[in-house]
């Protein structure tokens, strides 16, 4: 429904993923755009695949190119699109993730447990350092408490993740700052996803040219070269700091959110 964000976090992966200018797009086709949903149900492979997954149906993400509640109180697309979503009788289930909290016009919708919203979320040295234009870290929370009061199931973008000084503390201390604002919400459904930071020559070019004060490491010489699924070429952490970092999340998430489902590490 939208490519680009206007968060200007400097470790924006879309600096690497859409061409041309940051110029923000919206699609005003928002009647064709759910009546043409229903060709693609079944056809996905993302959750089929995987037994735990499973029962969320055919899910279609809404964030891979923007973040939707950035932009709602402008073109009102994604309330339509949850709404569209819990008269939906089928297998089938909405996904978008924020590092927003402005959520008043999604409480009371229709959702029937159709939409899941996760808050994407970080440990202050890196919302308050590198995310230039989010909601704080508090009002993300406070989101995340609402939608599940409302029934919604939620989740957890924590991403991306980055080894700062002290960074088992703070991240601890973000852990425990989620378990806080979920601990009496009932029947929670809540999940994880658990992504390291990782750039391509082409994002650092561009993210440089954005941020050219930033302080995000980003040498080569420090990193894995790894190549994607196409060939690109794109540089993560060494398996070394993953393994202590998937380690200590994971042991960390069971210990302080015993509820929460790790849908993935990458």
């Amino acid at each position: 429904m939208a490519e680009g964000c206007p968060a200007h976090c400097q470790y924006c992966y879309l600096a690497g993923s859409l061409s041309g200018p940051p110029v923000t797009r919206v699609n005003a086709d928002l009647d064709e755009i759910p009546a043409n949903l229903a060709a693609y149900a079944g056809m996905g492979t993302v959750t089929s695949r995987r037994v735990t997954r499973r029962d969320e149906g055919t899910t279609f993400e809404a964030s891979c190119y923007t973040d939707p509640l950035a932009l709602e109180h402008l073109t009102g697309s994604w309330r339509r699109a949850v709404e569209h979503f819990g008269e939906w009788e089928a297998p089938v289930q909405l996904r978008w993730t924020t590092k927003f909290g402005d959520v008043d016009g999604f409480v009371g919708l229709r959702h029937n447990g159709r939409t899941r919203v996760r808050l994407s979320v970080n440990c202050l040295p890196v919302t308050t350092r590198m995310e230039g234009g989010t909601s704080p870290l508090a009002d993300r929370l406070a989101a995340l408490r609402r939608l599940a009061l409302d029934g919604y199931p939620v989740g957890l973008t924590i991403a991306p993740i980055i080894p700062v000084d002290d960074w088992q503390r703070h991240y601890g201390e973000l852990l425990d700052a989620v378990a806080a604002t979920v601990s009496d919400v009932p029947g929670l459904d809540l999940t994880a996803e658990l992504i390291t930071h990782r750039f391509t020559p082409g994002s650092k070019e561009v993210l440089l040219g954005w941020y050219p004060r930033t302080r995000l490491e980003m040498d080569e010489q420090a990193r894995s070269r790894k190549h994607g699924k196409f060939g690109a070429v794109k540089y993560v952490y060494p398996p070394e700091i993953m393994a202590e970092l998937r380690g200590w999340f994971e042991s960390s998430i069971a210990a302080r959110l015993p509820a929460c489902r790790i849908l993935y590490w990458t």
